[in-house]
């Protein structure tokens, strides 16, 4: 990766916080009410104008909105995210508790996906047509079309009256103190994320197969006799990794901000849940706070993407 390019793709990552940064801060105070509203909830209607002016001034609120963004945006670049209007504490330390929690459901979702995903999409490409790829396809269909919130009630449903495990709010077990009792709080929802992840990297998977398959240096190691297996390892599944990478790095980028569903059905104090309950609560800080997060992970994880790109193909290396 040349320097000219990389220094591009950290403008450009900029350059998208910035504008996530604007959007965010524009679109919640575009909602009706305020901090103060948030705050008291409906005694705020009993403040008399001096009360109300000196808590907008508390907040911050008196000030002209890109004067109150430039002031926020300013803290922010200090590592200063605010403090949470609910709770009153530093919105730094609520999100460094809940990002942990979600950040390993992710990977655990990832780590059941990928290579699912993968050994699909290669046995339905190897022999398109047949029974298997038609049900992998359904498989497919069946995980994009279903929503996570469904999968999620079910799943619970039926660990509930069958196996009588029920999600606990209060109790979530970090990794660190027990592995096992960590697993059981995380393998459910992340096998339930893993369904849609699995269909889409099986579909790309079979998509780049099928594609690469007909290429000429394909044919070429066929004639020299090379083994099935090796043509698939080494060739095929090689020349078709750029568009797997690419859709494995986009769904984990997803998993660190599309959580909310299963980490609310499943009780989990994560990011996505602290996010929702922000948003219900009117805590700007909070949601300012949590959604820069998010799609600072999920800038890194497109860089990343594009540094293996090169690492992989190294036609990538000349542009």
């Amino acid at each position: 990766m040349t320097v000219r390019h990389l220094l591009g793709r950290l403008a450009g990552a900029v350059a998208t916080l910035f504008g996530v940064a604007v959007v965010v801060f524009v679109v919640l105070r575009a909602l009706p009410g305020d901090t103060i509203t948030a705050r008291l909830g409906a005694e705020s209607a009993a403040l008399d104008p001096a009360q109300r002016a000196a808590l907008e001034r508390f907040y911050g609120i008196d000030q002209p909105l890109p004067l109150q963004f430039v002031n926020w945006l300013g803290d922010v670049l200090a590592g200063d995210l605010g403090l949470s209007v609910d709770t009153g504490a530093s919105v730094a330390s609520l999100i460094g508790g809940a990002l942990p929690v979600t950040v390993e459901l992710a990977v655990l979702a990832l780590l059941i996906a990928a290579p699912t995903g993968v050994a699909l999409g290669v046995l339905a490409a190897s022999r398109p047509g047949s029974a298997r790829d038609l049900s992998a396809q359904g498989f497919g269909l069946f995980g994009l079309a279903t929503p996570e919130f469904v999968t999620a009630s079910i799943t619970v449903a039926v660990l509930a009256s069958v196996f009588a495990y029920f999600p606990d709010a209060g109790t979530f077990v970090p990794l660190s103190d027990s592995v096992g009792g960590n697993l059981r709080q995380l393998l459910y929802p992340a096998l339930v994320l893993s369904i849609g992840l699995v269909a889409s990297i099986m579909r790309t998977t079979r998509s780049a197969y099928l594609e690469v398959v007909q290429a000429d240096f394909v044919r070429t190691a066929k004639g020299k006799g090379v083994t099935p297996g090796r043509i698939r390892t080494r060739h095929v599944l090689r020349g078709a990794a750029i568009p797997i990478v690419t859709m494995i790095g986009i769904q984990f980028g997803y998993l660190l901000g599309g959580t909310v569903i299963v980490e609310q059905v499943f009780a989990l104090p994560g990011l996505g849940r602290l996010l929702l309950l922000g948003i219900l609560q009117q805590d700007y800080a909070l949601v300012q706070g949590a959604t820069l997060v998010v799609a600072t992970a999920f800038v890194a994880v497109n860089f990343a993407v594009d540094v293996l790109y090169r690492l992989l193909d190294p036609r990538t290396r000349l542009t």
